[in-house]
Formats: structure tokens, sequence, C-alpha cells
């Protein structure tokens, strides 16, 4: 794994959202959907990309709840099926799938990992990616292992570990807290930062929440551009958050 410091090569910003089978004591994970930019440093330019996979199967959706200096404080959970469309169903933790249903669950999730696969595989060599940034990688690298995609000299760069490693932080920072300190936006036809802004497709527009596959992978870019080409002002105003989070440690 390298550095986001290194190079100025066509990189892919990408968040991958993945949820575990509803009833499988989360023993059976796949994912959900995917967004990604492609950057071009030579113009400047931008791609989106996006993609759902969408079964008719429930699942559960974790997401971390953080205080102010990213650290986690609870877990919120969902229930949603992605192939019918239903968002926001009961869910009960003592749910179990009744008798063949964890392999019938296992050959669905494998399903849904073969489809982020040949996502991969279109996108990497479309734009001439030289290395693929996520914030947080180890669930990337689990669903690219599962889903028998090959980085194949691509590089895969951890950008929440980078900033940990450069700021020296005992504690990592969540994507959430950092978007803030980059004041991260989003108009409906834009994303913005404090120093950076670019347009969105049409098409894209309504992908842009936080948790969100295209919303994380652009927030992921902004916060890169702004660790690599704005770091004096990133620095200034995380090593102000340090302080304030060390204090109340």
């Amino acid at each position: 794994m390298q550095s986001e410091t290194d190079g100025g090569e066509r990189r892919v910003y990408l968040d991958i959202e993945f949820g575990y089978v509803y009833g499988t004591c989360r023993a059976v994970m796949m994912p959900i959907e995917i967004g990604a930019i492609a950057h071009n440093p030579e113009d400047d330019s931008i791609r989106y990309m996006a993609e759902r996979f969408c079964y008719d199967i429930d699942v559960e959706i974790w997401k971390k709840v953080t205080d102010e200096c990213g650290r986690t404080v609870g877990v919120a959970t969902a229930v949603a099926n992605m192939g019918r469309g239903e968002y926001r169903k009961p869910y009960d933790h003592f749910y179990r799938l009744p008798g063949d249903g964890t392999p019938v669950a296992k050959t669905t999730a494998q399903n849904a990992f073969t489809d982020l696969r040949l996502f991969m595989e279109s996108i990497v060599p479309t734009v001439k990616a030289r290395a693929i940034v996520v914030f947080a990688a180890d669930m990337e690298k689990r669903a690219f292992r599962s889903a028998g995609f090959s980085l194949d000299g691509c590089m895969l760069v951890d950008l929440q570990r980078d900033i940990r490693r450069h700021f020296r932080m005992k504690q990592v920072l969540s994507l959430d807290r950092l978007a803030r300190l980059i004041d991260f936006s989003t108009d409906g036809s834009t994303i913005a930062s404090t120093h950076f802004r670019y347009p969105v497709p049409q098409e894209y527009r309504h992908l842009l929440d936080a948790h969100r596959g295209m919303g994380d992978a652009a927030r992921t870019f902004l916060l890169a551009r702004e660790f690599q080409e704005k770091l004096p002002h990133l620095e200034e105003r995380i090593h102000g958050l340090i302080r304030t989070c060390e204090g109340e440690s």
C-alpha cells in the first residue's frame, strides 16, 4: 500500500457501501453500492461512476455514530431490500434466517461481489488509473479479495491511514469529521471544499448524501486534494482539533 502523497498519476477515489444479510448474525456481507470519481491531474478533470448492486434480499446497514472528535459513540442500524426498493424496514436483533436461508444468502452475496469485480475491471483500465484511493481500506481490501478483483500493479492508498501517520494522531478521525474540517458541501450541482469546487452531472446529483457510495467518494476526493495541495491550512485545522480532543480525553 502506498502513500497518498506519492506521484501525480491518474487516480480513482471510491467508496463501497456494504450490508450484512439480515438474519445471519453478520456472517454474510455483501456490497450494496459503489461510487467512484476518477481524477486526471493533467487537466484537473473528473469523471463520476456509480453502481448499485440490487438483489431481492434483506440487508442490515450499520453506520457508526461519531462525536465531534471522530470517536465512535454508537451504531445506527437499518434494514433495506435494494431489489424491491424498500428502506427503513424494522430491525429485530433476534431475527434469524429460517432453514436453508444462509446458503442462499451466501450465493446472493457472491453474485453481488461478482458485480463489484466487473465494475472495477471496467473502470480502472478505462480511466487508466494508477492508484485507487479509499478512506479506511480494510473493508475494500476484504471486498476485493471476495470479488476476485486483482489490483494488478495498481496502488491501493488508504487516505485515513496517511492522515493519521502525517499528524501522528493517537486515534483516527472519521470521514464525517474531516469533511467538516475541509468545509465539504454540495448544493446538488457542485461539490466543494475550502479550496476546490467541481460540477456534478445531473444523473449523479441525487447520490451525494453522506454514507452513500458517491457521497463518500466525493468527500474522499476533496479531502485528498486538500491534503495534497493545501496541507498548511488543513494542518492548522487538524492540530486545533487534536488539541481540543486530547484535552477532553
